[in-house]
């Protein structure tokens, strides 16, 4: 535990110093988070659970460029099912952001094993079904460019012994990136909480 602690008063004071003479060092920290090995010719292109708003239309713009004739949803527990009726979900938020660029595939939704994801690695583990079950041999996840190197090594964990090839492209979002995450509130607690 005292190394732990020691550990982490050494990485805050680091990062504390650079924020006030380095902005390169918390740069080079954040884009370390950042994986973009995608290549063309996927079976699919898997968007994770979280921020639609942002990784649909990454996957959209991948689909339209040619990385994959697909695209498919995870499909996550609901955290409040007593207001599923008067609360929108995902999969709608999904269909109005497809509606909105004009997508006519239909978008299928991964189904999930346990009554829906509540982790990157359910979400590997139903995409990992979901491929063998289809004869995938080559899928995109996309996740927020933060979370893309940790989704990749769980889904790499999950993919192992098949010879099914998982990679992955991160979608941006509008308030930080690897250039100023530590500016704002959201940004600090994504890097840290990585």
């Amino acid at each position: 535990m005292k190394k732990f602690l020691l550990y982490l008063c050494i990485l805050v004071a680091l990062l504390a110093g650079g924020i006030r003479c380095c902005p390169w060092m918390l740069t080079a920290y954040a884009e370390f988070f950042s994986v973009a090995n995608g290549t063309k010719g996927a079976d699919a292109i898997v968007v994770l659970a979280g921020d639609i708003e942002t990784r649909l239309p990454r996957a959209i713009a991948l689909y339209k460029d040619g990385y994959a004739s697909r695209m498919l949803l995870t499909d996550p527990r609901r955290p409040n099912t007593v207001l599923k009726n008067i609360t929108c979900d995902e999969r709608k938020n999904a269909d109005a952001i497809l509606q909105f660029f004009n997508v006519q595939q239909p978008v299928a939704t991964i189904p999930s094993l346990k009554g829906g994801a509540t982790s990157t690695f359910d979400e590997a583990y139903d995409a990992l079904a979901y491929c063998m079950r289809n004869r995938f041999k080559h899928i995109i996840i996309v996740t927020d460019n933060h979370h893309t190197r940790r989704s990749l090594y769980a889904f790499e964990k999950v993919f192992k012994g098949t010879a099914i090839t998982v990679e992955a492209m991160g979608a941006s979002n509008d308030i930080f990136n690897t250039a100023n995450w530590w500016q704002t509130d959201l940004g600090i607690k994504a890097y840290f909480l990585e």
